[in-house]
């Protein structure tokens, strides 16, 4: 089978326009007629060699980022995702999010078709679980000469996933490193009147690691604000010849302050099959900043095939609600209608308590302390144990466990040892007891 990229009527008005808007800029810097003729020949040489082996997969719907901060921070969230949007960037990042979240997403995508989306998401502790499903309708409409329609159909693709990971090795020394797993489902409905025969069915998996660190870290907080993440996403079989948009990502996001957030990713498309070239890498960087207490902004960048791709979006925190919206500017995106914006609802049902038992054990450990500097071993003992009963990968409440208890029982020897040196040196002690009971 031999693929071969073509680009729409569209698509290469779009990029002439660039190469003209590029040349005008060469232009008014007094750049010479040879050095814009280089320029142009430079560019067309670039797009051929990293452009022409993109659009060579299937399910598009699986690679678009949806809504909230993963589509504001231009997609680069395998290390990011702080939030139930991660589900779709790296399936391990579900074990260590902060709030259970149900979100709500619609996407104008370009002309007249759509996405929707549903995802949730919960944690148990180290154990982080999930579901997500979506669904990209794009609708044709044919119309006679007077404008008036005479014929409509609807392509469509619905996608949806389970999602299950687990926080291994968790210490207060060491984050944990996430594993994750997502199954996915796919399909997607081609009306016989457009395409006979081209409807299909995909089954695909996701595989991510996730782990976080402190480096460099110029402010107080529990989290650490160094995250690494790995992942390969969309494992499957091809459908009816054609590849899935399957590749390999890593991520990296660093917070050196509390309000601001840096992540970037790399795309390395992979490809099973011989007679199909893999895609070209991509890139992806964006930023986060938190500007009051209920208001995030999010900008980003995306490099992937000849489509580069802008992102800015902004996030209010009510609480229980957050509501966000995202407008995205590539070749696809028309100015004069809503292309490429997109606007989500995320609900917060909470920690599960987690929050509430984080202080109750610190308060437990401290009072521990407490009572094991001013001699109180028992009491120090019992306090300690309670909390160790709390979380068992709260390292110091361990170990001063282990060390208070070394002590009391030093502490009972000893009584026991003095007890002792006292019939030593007066036997008639051991009579006098026994008369005495």
């Amino acid at each position: 089978m031999t693929h071969t990229r073509v680009h729409s009527p569209d698509t290469r008005k779009r990029l002439r326009l660039a190469m003209m808007f590029g040349m005008a800029l060469c232009v008014a810097y007094g750049i010479t007629a040879e050095d814009r003729a280089d320029f142009y020949a430079d560019y067309t040489e670039f797009g051929m060699r990293w452009w022409g082996d993109t659009g060579l997969t299937a399910f598009p719907v699986l690679e678009i980022p949806l809504g909230g901060r993963h589509e504001a921070m231009g997609g680069a969230f395998t290390a990011a995702g702080p939030d139930v949007g991660a589900l779709n960037a790296n399936p391990a990042a579900t074990a260590t999010l902060r709030y259970t979240e149900l979100a709500l997403s619609h996407k104008n995508h370009i002309a007249d078709s759509s996405i929707e989306s549903l995802g949730y998401a919960i944690r148990f502790d180290d154990l982080g679980l999930g579901a997500d499903a979506r669904y990209l309708h794009v609708p044709f409409t044919a119309r006679d000469d007077r404008g008036r329609q005479t014929a409509s159909a609807r392509y469509s693709e619905f996608a949806g996933l389970l999602n299950v990971s687990y926080n291994l090795f968790r210490s207060y020394y060491f984050h944990g490193l996430s594993v994750g797993l997502n199954t996915r489902l796919a399909h997607r409905s081609v009306p016989e009147s457009i395409s006979p025969g081209q409807s299909a069915t995909a089954v695909a998996v996701d595989i991510g690691l996730l782990t976080r660190f402190n480096v460099l870290k110029f402010h107080s907080a529990r989290e650490r604000n160094l995250s690494v993440g790995l992942v390969a996403r969309n494992l499957g079989p091809a459908v009816l010849g054609d590849p899935l948009p399957t590749h390999i990502a890593g991520g990296i996001a660093y917070r050196p302050i509390r309000p601001l957030l840096i992540a970037f990713d790399a795309e390395f498309p992979v490809s099973l099959y011989d007679d199909v070239p893999a895609a070209p890498p991509a890139v992806q960087t964006g930023i986060n900043v938190q500007i009051t207490d209920f208001f995030d902004a999010g900008a980003g960048f995306r490099l992937k095939g000849g489509n580069p791709r802008f992102s800015l979006g902004g996030n209010l925190d009510f609480d229980e609600v957050s509501l966000a919206a995202v407008y995205t500017l590539d070749l696809t995106t028309s100015l004069r209608a809503p292309d490429n914006f997109s606007i989500q609802a995320r609900f917060n049902f909470g920690d599960r308590g987690r929050l509430e038992r984080r202080e109750r054990l610190e308060d437990l450990y401290l009072e521990g302390l407490i009572s094991l500097v001013e001699g109180e071993l028992s009491q120090a003992v019992s306090l300690l144990e309670e909390a160790v009963a709390l979380d068992p990968a709260f390292n110091p409440a361990v170990e001063t466990l282990a060390s208070a208890r070394r002590s009391l029982e030093l502490q009972r020897d000893m009584f026991r040892l003095g007890d002792l040196e006292e019939l030593d040196r007066d036997p008639g002690l051991l009579l006098q007891e026994d008369e005495t009971e």
